[in-house]
Formats: structure tokens, C-alpha cells, sequence
């Protein structure tokens, strides 16, 4: 598993984390899984990867957006948010933009939830504003998945199913995988069956 954050750094983030994918030995069968805002970055990291049997998984995640930057793809009153959010060309932590009462309640365990928060970068805005490419053949030729893990995704989820992708759903949260990873991983081997 590649631990991508250090590479939010990087100019262009995108093209930095389709290298760190290029190193990937594919194997016979490739799953690809990206979470929440990562599902943008799926379709380069397919590219990337180029299995000849690849699956391609978005776990409660936004779907690709190519031809236009995070900041682009999103309705004006929430990029005008996002904007004035950024501070010294930087966006806080995420877990920062929303009441402690709500972490709470998704990560109840005080230990598990300082780990999760630990490990939040915070997001240079180039991140924000660099507009993705348009996907290779390998994103195109690979299998599609949502795996939808809350209510909030629940419209993604539709789009993602109107698209041809294979949906599956759990009556859970966001971040169902931490607190739950069983169930989430059971979701997810049923989702990868023929």
C-alpha cells in the first residue's frame, strides 16, 4: 500500500502520485481503491498501474472529474467556501471544518480518532486548483465499483450507477472502514465477485 500523503507537496500532485502508482508491480487481478476526495485521482492511478485485470474501487468517494481542478467541479457556494477556508495558500486539516461533536460521533474512540487525525495533511492549494487529465485506455478497459458507506453519498453513489459502475451500499458512515473494517472489507470482496 503506498502512503501517498508526502506527495501533496509535490507541483503537481496528480502526476506525483501516478509515478508512485508506475511502481506498482499489477498483479494477475489489481484492485485500486480511493477514498472520498482520492476517487478523483483513480483514473490516473489505473493508468498508472495498466493491469491487464484491474478493478477500480471508490469507497464513499467523489467521482472523476477530468478536464477541471477539486475547485472547479464543485457548485459555487462551496468553492467560494473552500476559498475562504485557504490561508497563506494552504486549506487546514479537513477534521478541522467540521464540529469536534461530529468527529466524535463517527470515531467514538478517543485513540482511534487521534491515529486518523494524525495522519490529515493539510492540502497545498495548488492540490485544490490543478485540473486532472482526461483517463487512458487502462481506466476505460477496467472494471468500475462504488461502494457506498453513507447517506452523504448516496447521490454519488446514483450518478456512479447511472455510469455503469457495480454499486454496492452499508448503512454505515464515512469512515466505516476504520471503525468497522471487517464489514467494510466484506463489502468489498463481495463487490470484486465475477
Amino acid at each position: 500500500m503506498l502512503d501517498l500523503r508526502p506527495l501533496v507537496e509535490s507541483t503537481s500532485f496528480h502526476a506525483a502520485v501516478c509515478t508512485a502508482a508506475a511502481t506498482v508491480t499489477p498483479g494477475a487481478h489489481t484492485v485500486v481503491v480511493g477514498h472520498s476526495r482520492a476517487g478523483a485521482y483513480l483514473p490516473g492511478i489505473a493508468d498508472a498501474v495498466g493491469s491487464d485485470q484491474l478493478d477500480v474501487v471508490f469507497m464513499d468517494a467523489r467521482l472523476p472529474h477530468p478536464g477541471t481542478s477539486w475547485i472547479g467541479s464543485l457548485p459555487a457556494e462551496r468553492a467560494t467556501w473552500l476559498r475562504e477556508m485557504a490561508a497563506s495558500g494552504r486549506l487546514p486539516r479537513w477534521d478541522t471544518c467540521f464540529p469536534t461533536a461530529s468527529l466524535a460521533d463517527l470515531l467514538p474512540d478517543p485513540e482511534q480518532r487521534r491515529r486518523v487525525l494524525d495522519g490529515i495533511p493539510e492540502l497545498p492549494w495548488q492540490v485544490v486548483s490543478e485540473v486532472l487529465p482526461t483517463p487512458g485506455e487502462a481506466w476505460h478497459s477496467a472494471r468500475h465499483i462504488y461502494l457506498q458507506l453513507s447517506a452523504a453519498y448516496q447521490s454519488t453513489a446514483e450518478q456512479a450507477e447511472k455510469r455503469g459502475y457495480r454499486v454496492r451500499s452499508l448503512d454505515a458512515h464515512h469512515l466505516a472502514m476504520v471503525t468497522h473494517p471487517a464489514v467494510v472489507a466484506d463489502l468489498l470482496v463481495s463487490a470484486l465477485q465475477p
